[in-house]
């Protein structure tokens, strides 16, 4: 039902929704006749008005030994909305100066091997720095058959390229074949990488191969952080 949309919309929950609409339907009424027509258990009914009385959305009228509610009046309601919704007006000057305080990072997530695929293409390659680190590439080779290949052909100059590869037959026999053109070091043997992480001047993309998805980070601190990093392994690998 589109009223009880509306209503979920406004933050009330799914049985809230329907309780109020029931009582909105039978005016003054008791819990087991509103819960009837709510389709919900006494006790359900029960706690959900007491929670909508809380909030002012409905009214509890005793009489002898019975106790009956009815809904508020909808305008009330929406006037009470509006007035939420003009106090927080009256703050987002206060919010925005909140949220503009210092860079924030931008977080992408990316998965399947065509979304992934157009990361590596679109944005990592063409960077004017990169740093590959923990390549294992035999499994990037068959998820991207032509990848690695692409990469080592178009490698412009002025590109800052370096890669650390893992350390297995596949990732020696790629270092040996392309060690001549540019930088390229293998992962010691007691120190696996499980992922495959790429830093640019400003982003990190790092991509898990077995589950094929990836987290591409925008973030000039944290690309510096990992270059840092990847300085340090650079040093230790072979």
């Amino acid at each position: 039902m589109i009223e009880e949309k509306v209503l979920t919309g406004l933050g009330l929950t799914g049985i809230e929704a329907k309780v109020y609409l029931a009582a909105l339907t039978l005016g003054q009424d008791t819990v087991l006749r509103l819960a009837k027509k709510a389709g919900v258990k006494r006790p359900t009914c029960y706690v959900t008005l007491a929670n909508l009385f809380d909030r002012g959305l409905v009214t509890k009228i005793e009489k002898k030994t019975t106790t009956y509610f009815a809904a508020e009046n909808p305008k009330l309601i929406l006037n009470k909305y509006k007035e939420k919704l003009a106090n927080f007006e009256d703050l987002i000057p206060f919010f925005e100066a909140q949220f503009n305080k210092g860079p924030k990072p931008k977080i992408r997530y990316y998965e399947g091997k065509e979304e992934l695929l157009n990361i590596y293409l679109k944005t990592i390659h063409l960077s004017k720095e990169m740093y590959y680190f923990g390549t294992d590439v035999e499994k990037l080779t068959k998820i991207f058959p032509a990848l690695l290949e692409q990469y080592n052909q178009s490698v412009k100059s002025g590109q800052i390229y370096k890669e650390i590869v893992s350390n297995n037959p596949a990732g020696r026999d790629y270092a040996k074949k392309y060690k001549k053109i540019r930088q390229i070091k293998i992962m010691p043997a007691n120190l696996p990488v499980y992922a495959d992480i790429a830093i640019t001047e400003n982003k990190l993309f790092i991509v898990s191969l077995d589950n094929l998805f990836g987290v591409l980070i925008e973030s000039e601190d944290l690309a510096k952080t990992f270059k840092n990093f990847f300085k340090l392994a650079w040093r230790a690998a072979a």
